[in-house]
């Protein structure tokens, strides 16, 4: 019991720890890539080289107007334009006290309609439904009292 009194509150921690390097998100269009569309399979071996991560914060500088006080984050895009779903996933900027899931505010065109929008921010969050590190971190103690 003692070694799950340390283990816990270790996980507990890396919850709360920011990680210092910056977030890799998948950068596609599915108007570009059908491939890019869901569902998203960038690891499957027949098509992983369509795929890559991008480095966020390489291009951050020319993007976003409060760089002092924003994150980088993944995003995930399902807009209509001219009637077509696009699926787009790529970087994002937000404020750094901004916590919620929700796109920053974007222009939509004459012809474009956005029903979806999410950001995430770790590597390759972006792309196919995951367990989030949470659920798994969350999960890992009730896993060792089960198999105890």
């Amino acid at each position: 019991m003692a070694n799950l009194s340390v283990f816990v509150p270790v996980l507990l921690l890396a919850l709360f720890i920011k990680e210092g390097e910056p977030v890799r998100c998948w950068t596609c269009s599915s108007d570009l890539n059908p491939l890019c569309n869901d569902p998203f399979l960038a690891g499957r071996s027949d098509n992983s080289y369509l795929f890559r991560l991008e480095n966020c914060d390489s291009n951050a500088g020319a993007t976003y107007p409060y760089l002092t006080s924003s994150k980088s984050a993944c995003k995930k895009m399902k807009k209509y334009i001219n009637g077509q779903l696009i699926v787009s996933r790529g970087c994002t900027w937000k404020r750094q006290d901004d916590y919620s899931t929700s796109c920053p505010s974007a222009s939509n065109g004459p012809n474009e309609i956005t029903s979806f929008c999410e950001t995430c921010e770790y590597d390759g969050c972006n792309g196919a439904a995951t367990i989030s590190k949470t659920i798994a971190l969350l999960a890992a103690p009730l896993t060792l009292l089960l198999f105890k």
